[in-house]
């Protein structure tokens, strides 16, 4: 018999697998032949999904019991909730910045799109701060929640985004070429330099 906590995980890896498939360029080409002038809609439609899809594997874990690693107490809880606050901080700036991009809501507005390279801001301390957000957030969630769910979705989500961070780093580097290379030198991709963050202030 299947337990929920094998389903929660596969749900997960299906999830990740399908992500990455519609993210990529060649589903994309595909895509943009079979929809036509649709296609400006294309980032909207995959934006609604990929939430759609998220809430429900989000939801399930709270509809069995799950094993605690720990008692739950009242530091647990508010130490939980200072790093989630953190992360979800960190996300919420990010998301700000390039939300129109992120939405899809920029290609409806332009017909051609260039990305930008992020270097200001958040930019300044590490690469892909959007990432850092979400490990600080998903990994205070289990603070709160010391579960063998929440352990599941941590380890899957954290793997899942290294892997695919080093595809990303490919792509910038191939999109931006040098003046991406001379920012990957000078600023961490995950974890801020400490003493580089100080010395901004």
């Amino acid at each position: 018999m299947i337990t929920p906590h094998i389903i929660l995980a596969i749900a997960w890896i299906l999830y990740c697998i399908l992500h990455s498939v519609l993210a990529s360029s060649k589903f994309k080409q595909a895509a943009e032949q079979w929809m036509g002038k649709q296609f400006k809609f294309y980032r909207l439609y995959y934006i609604i999904f990929a939430f759609a899809g998220l809430a429900a594997i989000i939801i399930y874990p709270f509809t069995f019991a799950s094993y605690k690693f720990f008692v739950i107490t009242n530091t647990s809880i508010i130490s939980g909730i200072m790093v989630t606050a953190a992360g979800l901080i960190i996300m919420s700036v990010c998301i700000l910045k390039y939300f129109m991009q992120l939405s899809g809501l920029k290609g409806l507005i332009e017909k051609k799109t260039n990305n930008e390279l992020m270097i200001t801001g958040i930019h300044q301390f590490v690469r892909h701060p959007l990432y850092t957000g979400t490990f600080v957030f998903i990994w205070g969630l289990f603070i709160i929640l010391p579960s063998i769910s929440m352990l599941i979705i941590d380890v899957i989500v954290t793997v899942y985004t290294l892997i695919g961070l080093q595809f990303e780093e490919k792509k910038l580097e191939k999109e931006f070429g040098a003046a991406y290379k001379l920012y990957k030198q000078k600023v961490p991709m995950l974890i801020p330099d400490l003493s580089q963050f100080l010395n901004s202030f």
